[in-house]
């Protein structure tokens, strides 16, 4: 990689740089927001947040945060793209009240130079506000770092498959499909394939082997090792396996699991080979990058039809919290309006929700009471197709208890905005981790 800077323009900047890659190849890691994430920013710096859409007029929002762990927005839009030739967006940042404090109009050109790439980046200070204009001081030296990552990256990148999704889940329930062996067996592999899981040991040090059986017979055994276990962020293990009796080359997987929103995750798979060749390899024998897009895209319908789960842990022992979520005067205070309720099995119960302008007639039936540890009942519209079950449990620790509530079957509701699983995640959010918090929290006052 050769280098050349100009910055006799104060505040503007033109960098050139040669990267030993192919333009395609440059231009992409430019502009994939999975590939972005690694590089942009000095070093030590990461980005939880990474969105850039790729089009004319697109928005751009990078979180970027620092090695002490401050977090440093960044906002911008794309002004023009001719693939794979030329970015042109701008870049800034707000303070905490709005304020636009500066922005800058990037230009960067791709050119190709023989097997490599000649990288020109200039920028160009169109707005800053007199006491912002110190955060430009260090403009030259963060961009020299970030494309030093940036080079450092495309080497990796030409010995990598990395695999992208977003899904509507919350972390902890993305993260408990892949790490519960079975839940793993309902979606693993590409589409047509079944999978025999017999040892999965999701720690450090532990095993996982598994056998995927293709739709035309020919088997094909995995053996890997766990490596890193960071619930609910990160997981990694290494691995090796093939078809039966040709084993394919080993690899390095890493998936990340990023909270987009409490309700959305960011799901990315990288799988780092020992060379380019055994990278490529997998590629064409196997069909690596579409097997694991339908890899996930089967993950994807597993996490729809899987139950919603919230947990909480309550200052409180575990009669006042099952008094809370079965006495009908207190749960009027947290819960719905109900007219009546029994922890009785067989016990029918029903409320109404006035919400959007439309009207839910609720129908349920107790099905489970067992005093003190979990109550259970049917959940289901009037009119409207599908039924659903809900069942609190309760778990003593001390003078706290923990509950969990599983919700499932929402995927038999009718296929309408007022019936997505993020409403219901929002809905039992703020009941369970809000108004029933809240409502604890003021009967152990009072009883203290």
């Amino acid at each position: 990689m050769s280098t050349q800077n100009d910055t006799t323009i104060p505040g503007n900047i033109l960098l050139t740089r040669v990267f030993n890659a192919p333009r395609d190849l440059v231009f992409k890691a430019w502009t994939d927001p999975v590939h972005l994430a690694r590089w942009w920013g000095p070093h030590g710096f990461t980005n939880p947040r990474c969105e850039w859409d790729l089009r004319a007029g697109g928005k751009i929002h990078v979180d970027m945060r620092a090695p002490d762990g401050t977090v440093y927005p960044m906002f911008g839009e794309y002004r023009e793209i001719v693939e794979p030739e030329l970015l042109v967006f701008t870049a800034g940042a707000l303070d905490a009240d709005g304020r636009r404090l500066f922005e800058i109009l990037n230009t960067v050109t791709f050119a190709e130079t023989g097997d490599a790439t000649t990288l020109t980046l200039r920028t160009e200070v169109q707005y800053v506000l007199p006491e912002a204009a110190h955060y430009l001081e260090g403009q030259l030296e963060g961009w020299s770092q970030s494309l030093e990552r940036f080079g450092s990256f495309l080497v990796e990148l030409e010995r990598e498959i990395v695999i992208s999704r977003t899904f509507s889940a919350p972390r902890e329930l993305v993260w408990e499909a892949m790490t519960n062996p079975e839940r793993v067996v309902k979606w693993w592999g590409p589409r047509g394939f079944t999978m025999t899981i017999e040892e999965m040991d999701v720690r450090p040090g532990g095993a996982w082997k598994h056998v995927m059986h293709g739709p035309d017979g020919v088997n094909y055994p995995n053996s890997s090792i766990f490596t890193e276990v960071e619930k609910p962020e990160r997981l990694s293990f290494a691995n090796s396996g093939g078809r039966e009796g040709n084993p394919g080359p080993n690899f390095q997987s890493t998936w990340t699991f990023d909270a987009i929103d409490a309700g959305t995750t960011r799901v990315t798979i990288r799988m780092a080979f020992a060379s380019p060749v055994d990278r490529n390899f997998v590629v064409n024998e196997y069909g690596a990058i579409e097997g694991g897009q339908q890899c996930l895209e089967r993950l994807g319908e597993e996490l729809a039809i899987a139950p919603l789960i919230i947990e909480r842990t309550f200052n409180a022992p575990a009669a006042m919290v099952w008094r809370a979520i079965t006495n009908v005067e207190e749960m009027r205070k947290w819960y719905f309006d109900l007219a009546e309720f029994e922890p009785e099995p067989g016990f029918e119960f029903d409320f109404t929700v006035e919400h959007g302008g439309n009207t839910f007639v609720h129908l349920c039936k107790v099905t489970e009471a067992v005093p003190e540890k979990k109550i259970a009942y049917t959940w289901r519209y009037q009119g409207q197709e599908g039924d659903s079950l809900v069942t609190m449990e309760l778990f003593p620790d001390g003078d706290q208890t923990r509950l969990k509530l599983t919700h499932e079957g929402l995927h038999t509701f009718p296929n309408k905005p007022e019936y997505a699983r993020g409403n219901f995640q929002q809905g039992w959010t703020s009941l369970i981790g809000t108004e029933l918090t809240q409502y604890l929290s003021a009967q152990q006052s009072a009883a203290n």
